[in-house]
């Protein structure tokens, strides 16, 4: 028994056959022999058929009848389809018995519908096949269906570190494991980075699934034998060896494969950049490539000094000899490093040698055969609202790269998604009109975007008398023509497509006070919704608005049960929501008007509606929520 492609498969599957059949009862003749003739039916597994509870290496799918006079053998061949457009039908060989191989049925159910492990209708096509004193007899048995669920075990949204990095306290959330957020049963790899213990020695746990938090053991994974491990807390303990040299361990687990691997990580992925460019008070991250090397280009003006942590000042680098353009670090420096003029640096950090080096940055561009020849540089632009470098560019397919100051001394290639000095050639595989965004500093690898140009800005914007007709404020957009943000009203407003001037600003035409249609041929201001936080909605297509008032924005989550709403306050001043409070620990949301309709989570950094549960230890804290803060919805969070 084995799994046969299609068309292929069924040629070699009756190769014993003559070239003419006849319908199931007919009668197939060949010159040598006297004509047989052969009735078979089938009748088909009632029920759902579990491959998880499936002894043995096959199934059996139907019982076969088989009426002869003289002694004969069978098999059959069955052509799973799934009912769906657009998936190809696989063909299984049966076995006198109505039997195909577990593994390959398996394969077909997967390969249809994935893995989760739920009930899933297969439609056959059966053929008979009777070879009877050297005739083959083909019998067409027609088409019936079969239930099956997939071997697979439980997979859950995330699952908790539980062991001697937390006192194996099984309510604690602080070690969280996911994977990027789709289907675990299409993404069954879950990935956590931990902390290395301080005094070196080894790390114990095992991993509680989130319905196991709160003092369920049964549920947990344990350790099973080469990488494996085990559900339902059968086995040990699993074990990472310290490594001396380790500040981190990456854990990754297959929730499919039941494997489990632990890296030992020297250096943190992030180092970060402070300075005066921000008062001091907004960190710039510095990717680093696992070897303690780091680099970003950013935006400098004045002096600055390195961190290891975003969020405090703990083991922070300064100057011990040096000038503006570079020099040598220490923990125990004393100085910041000297002041830069106002502009973009490619800055350098080796931490195993404990230096820094700047390069300014006049210009980066776009080289390559998408323009023609590698003659001529594409300049980019820096989108200040996505923190990144942008051109808008008619490009044709081939190759290219991105390089700073039109020279090759600083160029970067590789991949999309991991951009790196002296890379490979990126290609560009059709012609066309592109977006392209290099990403050169932010919490991620060194990375591009590479899209088609739809003609749609990136941002609008909402001005009006809240502002004093003065302040801009930002809606971002989502590549269609549709843009949202959340702001405070009060009195008339417009949208402009620029922040720093008025051309081709769109007015009303008609409408009532939160919704109406737009004209860019002049025309009045939108009416005064009155004072209050809104939704804004701006649709170009249809040239139309519409605003939905925000009563409330709150935090819930496991610090009350999820039952309950903890009041957030808007600060018209700051242009935020906030609250301090000590009651808040574990999991937790943010929401507007007490309702799941609009919520926002993910990471602190970057808020998306829907997104993941944040997560935080106990303490006491003053929230501040900016929702569209320069395109970007964040929360700020400070220890009081």
């Amino acid at each position: 028994m084995k799994k046969i492609l299609l068309f292929a498969g069924i040629a070699l599957f009756a190769a014993s056959c003559t070239d003419d059949y006849t319908d199931w009862a007919g009668l197939q003749r060949n010159a040598a022999e006297e004509a047989k003739t052969v009735n078979v039916s089938i009748n088909t597994v009632a029920g759902d058929i579990d491959l998880a509870s499936q002894e043995g290496d096959s199934v059996k799918l139907f019982t076969p009848t088989v009426t002869i006079s003289d002694e004969a053998t069978s098999n059959y061949m069955v052509l799973f389809s799934s009912g769906e457009e657009g998936i190809e039908p696989v063909a299984l060989e049966a076995d006198s018995e109505g039997r195909v191989l577990k593994s390959d049925l398996q394969d077909v159910v997967v390969d249809f519908f994935g893995a989760r492990p739920v009930a899933r209708t297969l439609i056959m096509d059966v053929t008979g096949y009777t070879l009877v004193k050297g005739q083959s007899i083909r019998n067409k048995l027609g088409q019936a269906s079969v239930s099956v669920i997939p071997e697979a075990p439980e997979i859950e949204a995330a699952y908790y570190l539980t062991g001697t990095l937390n006192g194996w306290d099984n309510t604690d959330t602080t070690y969280k494991m996911t994977n990027d957020g789709s289907d675990p049963y299409e993404n069954p790899v879950f990935k956590l980075r931990i902390p290395a213990p301080e005094d070196g020695s080894n790390v114990e746990f095992k991993m509680t699934p989130e319905s196991g938090i709160g003092g369920d053991w049964s549920k947990c994974l344990g350790a099973g034998e080469e990488g494996k491990f085990n559900y339902n807390n059968e086995g040990g303990n699993f074990i990472i060896v310290a490594d001396p040299d380790a500040l981190f361990y990456d854990i990754v687990f297959n929730m499919l494969d039941q494997t489990w691997s632990a890296t030992p990580v020297g250096f943190n992925e992030f180092i970060y950049e402070i300075g005066n460019e921000s008062g001091w008070s907004e960190p710039q991250a510095l990717y680093g490539n696992g070897t303690g090397q780091y680099s970003a280009v950013l935006h400098l003006d004045g002096e600055f000094k390195f961190k290891p942590n975003k969020d405090d000042w703990n083991g922070d680098w300064e100057k011990v000899s040096g000038n503006a353009t570079g020099g040598t670090l220490s923990p125990d420096g004393s100085s910041n490093m000297d002041g830069v003029a106002d502009g973009f640096y490619l800055v350098q950090v080796d931490l195993k040698e404990m230096t820094y080096k700047l390069t300014p940055i006049t210009s980066i561009s776009i080289i390559g055969s998408v323009r023609g020849a590698w003659d001529t540089d594409v300049e980019m632009t820096y989108n200040e609202n996505l923190k990144c470098w942008e051109a808008r560019e008619t490009l044709s397919a081939g190759e290219f790269k991105f390089r700073a100051n039109h020279d090759w001394g600083i160029n970067w290639g590789g991949t999309f998604d991991q951009l790196a000095q002296d890379g490979a050639n990126l290609q560009l595989a059709a012609d066309g009109p592109y977006v392209i965004r290099l990403y050169l500093s932010g919490e991620a690898a060194h990375h591009c975007t590479v899209k088609e140009d739809n003609g749609y800005p990136d941002f609008f914007y909402e001005i009006g008398n809240e502002g004093a007709w003065s302040t801009s404020h930002v809606l971002a957009g989502n590549g269609n023509g549709q843009f949202q943000g959340y702001y405070y009203l009060d009195g008339e407003f417009k949208f402009k497509p620029n922040a720093d001037n008025w051309d081709n600003d769109l007015e009303y035409v008609d409408g009532n006070a939160t919704s109406g249609s737009l004209t860019d041929g002049g025309g009045p201001n939108c009416p005064d919704p009155g004072a209050g936080f809104y939704q804004i909605n701006l649709n170009l297509d249809a040239m139309s608005y519409s605003l939905l008032k925000i009563e409330s924005v709150s935090m819930i989550g496991g610090f009350n049960d999820w039952g309950g709403d903890l009041e957030m306050a808007y600060n018209v001043a700051d242009g935020c929501w906030e609250v301090t409070t000590d009651a808040v620990q574990g999991e937790y949301k943010f929401r507007a008007n007490h309702d799941w309709g609009i919520n926002w989570g993910g990471s602190k950094d970057d808020l998306t509606p829907d997104g993941a549960n944040l997560n935080i230890a106990a303490g006491t804290y003053k929230f501040q929520l900016y929702l569209s803060f320069t395109g970007n919805n964040k929360v700020v969070i400070t220890k009081q």
